[in-house]
Formats: structure tokens, sequence, C-alpha cells
């Protein structure tokens, strides 16, 4: 792309919203008002290309962050790549437990639902996606599996305060979204 005749008509652009659906049957009045969105690389556009697409995302109430394409995937990797992972191993999870326990389901509600949303979202997407952004994936996902061992390990050896201080710390993230 960089080297294409026209690339400076291309604006690189995510919207940070979305649903586990495609299509136009998954359109939702309103979605974007007061949703992120970022433009990548903006000096690499041509300024009125980049100025049409402003001016589509102002119209539709988005808040514009602009950044480059390496900041984009690593933060996209933190706040997007590794809640559909979650989503996706939760949801194995309950489906190969649920083969022993018929009522798993019948006890789900709005937590397990809203925790399993993303899981539902199409593979044929999600694959490339993560496979391109493997190298952040794989940090957060590291990460992650810390995050999970110190919650294990809490349980195994019974310490109840440093897990109500896993919990209170995780609960910090009150400050952030709202």
């Amino acid at each position: 792309v960089d080297s294409h005749q026209k690339r400076g008509r291309l604006v690189t652009t995510h919207p940070m919203w979305g649903t586990e659906y495609s299509g136009p049957e998954a359109a939702v009045h309103g979605a974007f008002l007061d949703k992120a969105t970022v433009i990548c690389n903006k000096q690499d556009s041509d300024s009125d290309a980049v100025e049409l697409v402003e001016n589509i995302y102002r119209a539709l109430g988005m808040h514009i962050l602009y950044m480059d394409g390496a900041a984009h995937d690593l933060h996209a990797a933190y706040v997007s790549h590794i809640s559909h992972i979650t989503s996706f191993a939760l949801a194995n999870t309950v489906l190969e437990k649920e083969r022993e326990e018929d009522a798993i389901f019948e006890l789900a509600s709005g937590g397990f639902e809203s925790t399993v949303r993303l899981a539902k979202s199409n593979p044929e997407m999600w694959v490339p996606i993560l496979m391109q952004n493997r190298e952040n994936v794989l940090d957060v996902l590291n990460e992650h599996i810390s995050q999970l061992r110190k919650f294990k390990s809490c349980l195994e050896k019974e310490n109840y305060s440093y897990l109500l201080e896993l919990i209170e710390n995780a609960n910090k993230i009150k400050r952030i979204l709202k």
C-alpha cells in the first residue's frame, strides 16, 4: 500500500466499536455516538481525505484519536484483542464443561452473557487480526495468563487477603471506565 500511486487517498482508520454480528442487519442506530475512533499515520494521507473522514466521524458523534500504526496495534491488543481471546477461551471452557453438566446454561445470566458475547464474533475476521498483531497479542496474553495464575494461586493457597487485594486493584478500572 505504501508504494501505491494513490496512497495519499487512503486514510487508515479503526472505529473502536462493533458488535459480534456483521452485515446490514447488525446495524445499531446511534452506535458510534461518544465512541472512539483511531486515525493512524495521518501524515501519510492527503489532508482533504483526512478531513472528509474526520467530518464523517464527527457527524456520527465520535471522539477521534490520532496515533501511528504501531501504537494502534499495541493498544488494540490490550483493549480489544485480549478481550476476544478471553471470551473465546471462556466459551470453550464452558462448552467443554457443559458436556458433563447440563444445568450450566440454565444458570447463565447477564454476567456470563456479557463476558462471552465476543465469542460469537466471526472467526474468519478474528484469525487474521490476531495473527497480524501476533507479537502484541502474545505480550498481553502472557500478562493475562500471569494475572490468572495469581488468582489461581490465591485459591489454591487459600490466600484470601491477596485475593481481596487483586480484586480491589482490578476495581480501579472504575476510574477509567465509567
